[in-house]
């Protein structure tokens, strides 16, 4: 007869797991501990956290950046956090606590919007939008895409071509007249054959380069994609992240003071854009 394998109280986890937990505190909170050396005394007392950390601040630098394009990157690394928040059978209780509180976060705090999907679905990389497994939602970003380009026709046809259009239009009678011919006539229409710009966008070769700058992609491809390429740079110019513009106020704090508070909007402007283009040696 065997015997079944005890199973742990869990009242006596418990307890086991608050003296680690005090023990781990007191090491972090030892009045040695300067507050410069307090994120890496958390890693040493938590080995195990150090791999979150490396995974989080690489998202943070992605989506940070300020030089390029970083909206069609927020659903990439959702997806890419999510996963790796998953539970694994290596980890022990402590960590695996850690990345069920770091998922739930994820989940309720971050949501994926229709601007987020748009970006992503503008990046000839991203445009397939595998991360989207409802193919509602690929129709409905299509579709949304479809909008903006007629709305931008319009825009451009204005109201003056746009009567002459519907105004030019033959009256019923001489339609009536050329009922005769309709059986030598040619029954393929002009709008099936011509495909529409963004099916033509969605069908062209996705480019394969590591090193791949969006910008200038579309910039090759502006005078294919007209309209698509003038929706791409009003997206895709929208930071994923306020840390930016937070980085150019606190620099202005630094440009503006007591003693130099005379400078003309203009010139701070300069200054500011010098800061930031300027590169550091």
């Amino acid at each position: 007869m065997y015997k079944t394998k005890a199973r742990p109280n869990k009242i006596d986890v418990a307890q086991l797991l608050d003296l680690e937990i005090q023990a781990r505190r007191a090491f972090i909170d030892s009045d040695v501990t300067k507050e410069q050396d307090r994120p890496s005394k958390i890693l040493k007392a938590y080995p195990c956290f150090g791999e979150l950390d490396h995974i989080f601040k690489e998202a943070t630098k992605a989506l940070e950046a300020s030089k390029t394009p970083t909206l069609h990157l927020t659903a990439v690394w959702l997806d890419r956090l999510k996963r790796h928040l998953q539970p694994s059978s290596t980890d022990n209780l402590t960590f695996s606590s850690l990345k069920a509180k770091c998922l739930k976060i994820l989940v309720e705090k971050y949501e994926i919007h229709l601007l987020h999907k748009l970006a992503m679905f503008l990046h000839p990389k991203l445009k397939s939008l595998k991360l989207l497994v409802e193919e509602h939602s690929m129709e409905t970003v299509h579709n949304e895409v479809r909008r903006l380009v007629n709305d931008i026709k319009e825009r451009r046809a204005g109201p003056t071509q746009r009567v002459a259009t519907v105004s030019s239009a033959p009256p019923e009678k001489r339609a009536r007249q050329s009922e005769g011919l309709s059986d030598v006539e040619d029954s393929s229409s002009s709008d099936e054959c011509t495909q529409d710009e963004v099916s033509a966008y969605i069908d062209f070769k996705s480019p394969k380069e590591e090193n791949f700058d969006v910008l200038s992609w579309w910039k090759e491809h502006a005078t294919r994609f007209p309209n698509v390429a003038h929706i791409a740079r009003s997206i895709l110019s929208i930071p994923a992240s306020s840390a930016a513009s937070e980085r150019d106020f606190s620099t202005a704090g630094f440009v503006v003071s007591e003693r130099r508070s005379q400078l003309k909007p203009g010139t701070v402007d300069d200054i500011l854009f010098l800061h930031s283009n300027i590169k550091k040696h």
